[in-house]
């Protein structure tokens, strides 16, 4: 199984996506990310989640950081489409990435809880791997609820305008 779904892994990357498609696939994603990028004012000043930071110190670090991350977004798409038309339909792949856009472009707000869905989604989708990737992949997942359990018990801030209202130190949360 594991053979079989690396060859038609390689060969859906190999045949279904030619020049024309990436053409087009970065000329769109330069045109969303220069015309449609949208900064909510909560991700801007909420230094509670995650998110702010993943935004700060990742992706507004410069002005062309944003611009820089494309090709991991399209080597990422690539990989996720090779993977669901081993299993289905392109209708059925289409259909996916429809449902997910549908989801995720009207919310205002980045946040990850959002794609928490499309995610289980996907990975119901995939072919399944071998019980030793989905062992680590158990293993990442603990880890990271683990550290966020972490930060959240021991990291402590204030804030000076809420001082008054509030007298207990915030919190970080997911």
């Amino acid at each position: 199984m594991i053979q079989r779904l690396r060859y038609s892994h390689l060969t859906v990357l190999r045949y279904c996506f030619r020049p024309v498609h990436v053409a087009l696939f970065f000329a769109s994603a330069l045109l969303a990310v220069a015309c449609f990028r949208y900064e909510h004012p909560y991700l801007l000043s909420d230094n509670r989640h995650y998110t702010f930071y993943v935004w700060r110190r990742i992706l507004n670090r410069t002005p062309a950081t944003m611009y820089l991350l494309l090709p991991v977004c399209f080597y990422t798409f690539l990989n996720m489409v090779a993977l669901l038309s081993t299993v289905h339909s392109k209708f059925f792949t289409l259909l996916y990435f429809l449902c997910c856009a549908a989801q995720t472009v009207p919310q205002g707000l980045l946040e990850f809880r959002y794609f928490i869905l499309p995610y289980i989604l996907y990975r119901l989708h995939v072919p399944q791997h071998s019980w030793v990737v989905l062992f680590l992949e158990l293993c990442q997942y603990t880890l990271i609820n683990l550290l966020t359990v972490k930060v959240f018990l021991n990291k402590t801030f204030e804030w000076p305008d809420v001082g008054e209202l509030n007298p207990n130190p915030q919190r970080f949360m997911w």
